[in-house]
């Protein structure tokens, strides 16, 4: 092989050299340098809540993970004018499955003079206090779970209420109601 040819051997396999390290240089370390990680979205976790009493649509909505009682209150169209927004703790998480009741405000003119059981929607601490059996403690749990859930959509929802079993809850059925 002649100089000259030996010269042109040597060029294409340094040129071949090249042409496979760019190859590489570019598929793998120039691709990762730019390169952004790209995951898969999350899907977006949701939670079901039922909502129903003093609002203009009343159903079952399901609402983004870490939803408040404000935002079930706005997907449930809003309140009806009689809503009893006082018994709610609008800035309560909800949590998946729950029922969110809005009481509905009681007038004096609507209350029947001739029942004189207390309103778990509506009474006081010192109302329920007056209760046999349940002292300041009870109260506060029993105003808590109302403003946690939305009320009490009917007198057996107190055996949720810690510290309140059946015995209890059979003395108190004739002293209170749930409007």
């Amino acid at each position: 092989m002649s100089p000259e040819q030996k010269a042109v051997v040597f060029v294409l396999a340094v040129l071949v050299m090249i042409g496979w390290a760019w190859r590489y240089v570019r598929d793998n370390v120039l691709f990762w340098r730019g390169a952004q990680e790209i995951a898969p979205p999350k899907p977006q976790q949701q939670i079901v809540v039922q909502v129903s009493g003093a609002v203009v649509a009343p159903g079952v909505y399901a609402l983004p993970k870490g939803s408040r009682v404000k935002d079930a209150l706005e997907a449930a169209q809003g309140t009806s004018a009689n809503a009893d927004l006082d018994a709610l703790n609008l800035a309560s998480l909800l949590q998946d499955g729950q029922r969110l009741h809005v009481p509905v405000v009681e007038r004096a003119a609507e209350r029947p003079t001739s029942d004189p059981r207390i309103n778990l929607n509506t009474a006081s601490q010192q109302e329920l206090e007056s209760l046999p059996g349940i002292g300041p403690e009870i109260a506060r749990r029993i105003i808590e779970y109302r403003r946690a859930h939305g009320g009490f959509a009917s007198v057996e929802d107190l055996k949720s209420v810690s510290g309140i079993g059946d015995r209890l809850l059979e003395r108190l059925k004739p002293l209170v109601r749930v409007r």
